[in-house]
Parts: C-alpha cells; sequence; structure tokens
C-alpha cells in the first residue's frame, strides 16, 4: 500500500567555505514545519561516520533536506536551514555519533534583535518590511493601512516579538508559507488539498496508522478584561462570543494610557488563548511530504462514531527512531484556530 510513494531523507551540508556534502547515513531525525512558527527546527542523527565531523562541519553551514523516492526519480524539498549545533560522540562497541542541531532562515529574525530605535508615526506594513528586508526574508502584507504612533523598539527586543506584538492587537496573524513571510488574514493555500483516511477508497485518499483527537479549554477565557493606565484608567472588556456564558472564565490584564489602546492589548491576549484548542493529530507511515497551510479532509469511516471534517494542515513533523520508524504527524486545526 505504502510503496508506491515511500521516500527516504537526504540530507546536503554546504560548508561556509563552499563544499557540499551529501550525508548518507542518517539514522534517527525530527523535523518540524509549523506556519505559526519563526524558525522550524531540525535534528539529524549520523551513526558510524568515519573521520572527525566537527571539522567538516560548523555552525551556521547550510544543510538541505529532501524527500526522495526509494526508487530514485527526483527530490522533493523539505527544508533549508543552517546548523546552530553539532555534538559528536565516540564509543568502542557502537562507533562515532554526530547529531546536527538547526533551524530554518527564519532564525536570522530571532537572533538578530531589532534596531532600537523610536518611530514618531510609521504604518504596520512599512514597520515590517523593513525589519524583513534587512534579514533578506521573503515578506508579504495582505492587510490594512494600520498607523503606528510614537513606536519605541526596545533593547533586546528581536524583529519577529516587535511585529507580532502589534500584528495580534489589530486581529492580524503573522506566518510563514512556503519560506515567506505573511502579515494580514491567514488564507489557506489552494494549490494542493489532502485526503487522509482510516479505510481508503481510492488512491487519492492518504491511509493513516493513528488519528489522535483534542480539545482543550485550559488557556481558554470567555472574557478578557483590560485595564488602562492612563488618566481615569479606562477599562475595556473583550468577549469570546463562540463560547457559551456559562464558560464563566475570565482573564485580567494591564492596558495602555488610551481607550483604543488598552482595547487592542485585550484583543491580542484573546488572541493568543486560542492558540492549539482544537486540533486533530494524524500519524502516517514514511516520509511523504506534505505542505503546511493547506486544506486536509480528515475521514473516519470505521468505528460506532465516524465523522468527516474540513480542517487546515497547521504542521508537520518528519521523524525517525529506531523504536517507531519513519513517520510523519500531521497537525491539523479549524482554519479559525490555525493561528489563534
Amino acid at each position: 500500500m505504502y510503496d508506491t510513494w515511500q521516500k527516504i531523507l537526504r540530507a546536503v551540508v554546504e560548508t561556509l567555505k563552499g563544499p557540499k556534502w551529501e550525508v548518507n547515513r542518517i539514522t534517527d531525525w525530527d523535523i518540524t514545519i509549523d506556519i505559526s512558527r519563526a524558525a522550524n527546527r531540525f535534528v539529524l542523527d549520523i551513526a558510524n561516520v568515519e573521520g572527525n565531523y566537527t571539522d567538516l562541519f560548523n555552525f551556521g553551514d547550510k544543510v538541505s533536506l529532501y524527500a526522495e523516492k526509494l526508487e530514485g526519480g527526483g527530490r522533493e524539498d523539505i527544508l533549508s536551514g543552517y546548523i546552530d549545533d553539532i555534538d559528536e560522540s565516540y564509543a568502542p562497541d557502537a562507533g562515532n555519533l554526530i547529531r546536527i542541531d538547526g533551524r530554518d532562515s527564519g532564525v536570522f529574525i530571532l537572533e538578530n534583535d531589532a534596531i532600537p530605535t523610536t518611530h514618531k508615526t510609521i504604518t504596520l506594513k512599512d514597520l515590517a518590511t523593513g525589519i524583513f528586508k534587512e534579514f533578506d526574508l521573503p515578506f508579504v502584507y495582505n492587510g490594512p493601512t494600520i498607523k503606528i504612533d510614537s513606536k519605541q523598539i526596545r533593547i533586546g527586543q528581536n524583529g519577529w516579538d516587535t511585529i507580532e506584538e502589534h500584528a495580534l492587537e489589530n486581529d492580524l496573524r503573522l506566518y510563514r508559507l512556503d519560506g515567506k513571510v505573511y502579515l494580514g488574514k491567514f488564507t489557506p493555500a489552494t494549490d494542493v488539498q489532502y485526503v487522509f483516511a482510516d479505510n481508503p477508497q481510492n488512491s487519492s485518499e492518504i491511509p493513516y496508522l493513528r488519528l489522535r483527537r483534542r480539545k482543550s479549554g485550559a488557556s481558554r477565557k470567555r472574557e478578557v478584561w483590560a485595564y488602562g493606565t492612563g488618566k481615569g484608567k479606562p477599562l475595556e472588556k473583550v468577549i469570546d462570543k463562540s463560547l457559551p456564558v456559562g464558560f464563566k472564565r475570565r482573564m485580567v490584564v494591564n492596558g495602555h494610557k488610551t481607550r483604543e489602546q488598552t482595547k487592542k492589548a485585550a484583543k491580542e491576549r484573546m488572541a493568543r488563548n486560542k492558540i492549539g484548542s482544537n486540533e486533530i493529530e494524524i500519524v502516517i507511515k514514511g516520509t511523504r511530504v506534505i505542505r503546511p497551510g493547506r486544506w486536509a479532509t480528515i475521514i473516519r469511516r470505521w468505528g460506532p462514531r465516524g465523522y468527516t471534517v474540513k480542517w487546515v494542515i497547521a504542521s508537520v513533523r518528519y521523524s525517525c527512531s529506531m523504536s517507531s520508524g519513519e513517520t510523519t504527524t500531521i497537525i491539523c486545526r479549524p482554519i479559525e484556530e490555525v493561528l489563534g
């Protein structure tokens, strides 16, 4: 059932000095691509290698990860990133073991503090464009014109957090899709759609090994109150009307000097509380390239309570271990909760 599409992982390391190395002895790996993360992480274990790989590879070297069909015939990109850490160990009875730990190109906006400055007046689009341009990250703005008055970028604040703060308070989302950063209302890509099923009826349905559905209300609040800090200390309340009146949970946060800024602070907190409250986790066999940010139809035919839902893929994790072999894990959420 799986042999027609099952793939294996390939890695190419390009050093800062220029040489490229193809790594063919990867035994374990863990790669996660999440559209809401600034930087996606990968961990590779290379076993029984010869020579001193810590002399060949170094932090900052570029790693390109591919999925290749077992019978050959082309590669599909999974992720490209940069090495953060290299750990080499040796035991006489086990040989060498190299562990490479790294993140994709989003690492630059996380590891570079934004330039401290004060903008008297600037739009959210111009603020974000300036920050992403410095780190050569492709950026697309899909939001309305939003003016920010007297914006101070504090020492030690990275660029992603600087932008996300204003995005959430204006009910916009900052996310990554196929290597680009987007700021605006989230819209799923439509180039491909997936169907996952426990009992596939045709070749377009992808069989899964197991399914797990989770609902979490620990972080959900029906009301968020924000108390201002200016004259009169204005109070603003934001209510999640999708939750029943009997869901009596309230959060109180600090606001700002003006009523408008205080309300934005409450909306930002409400948005963060929704992240990951409803999701389906699907595990499939092998290394199959699944693109996050696309629609997925999940079908459960077997069992006493079957269902079919159409949600959005929020993240994909590729992993391999001695105990479970190669698996691909997909997290799907309703479109209104993909990013919170």
